[in-house]
């Protein structure tokens, strides 16, 4: 199996987000990341993610949903007037795999982050004591694609 992750920022107008991945096969496993300042507009940076699954030829993507909890205070009233790019992305990745037949699973980051916190991996030895993995720096966008790709290869869609 070939599985890419993403945990997608789609940010573009409203802040320079960063999309992290991880992709793995039977053979390798790299890390890696999208970030929207090496861009001049939005639909360049979208299309950087389609390219992504298009070079990786994954036969299974995983990717952080988007949900707008209204239980985290004033998290609903502080997207208001938000274009709401990051959803966007995750529409357009959606329909990508749709159209390319590779399969699809959405996972939310409270699914994810409490089964694989950097302690977790860690004592998994998938980072080192400065979470590094296989020898190279991570930050926290790589670092949560890396959990969604593990959550999914011991987990699957649960």
């Amino acid at each position: 199996m070939r599985i890419l992750a993403f945990d997608p920022s789609g940010n573009f107008e409203e802040g320079k987000g960063t999309t992290g991945w991880a992709f793995k096969t039977e053979d390798t496993s790299k890390l890696g990341e999208i970030r929207a300042e090496d861009f001049k507009q939005v639909e360049e940076y979208w299309h950087e993610h389609v390219e992504l699954i298009h070079r990786c030829n994954p036969t299974h993507v995983v990717i952080e949903g988007y949900r707008l909890y209204n239980h985290r205070g004033q998290a609903a009233s502080s997207q208001a007037n938000s274009m709401l790019e990051t959803p966007q992305l995750i529409g357009l990745i959606k329909y990508y795999c749709w159209v390319t037949e590779i399969d699809l699973t959405i996972q939310y980051a409270t699914q994810v982050k409490s089964r694989c916190s950097d302690d977790v991996l860690q004592n998994m030895g998938i980072l080192d004591s400065y979470n590094r993995f296989n020898g190279e720096r991570t930050n926290n966008h790589k670092r949560d694609a890396l959990r969604h790709l593990l959550h999914f290869e011991r987990y699957g869609n649960k």
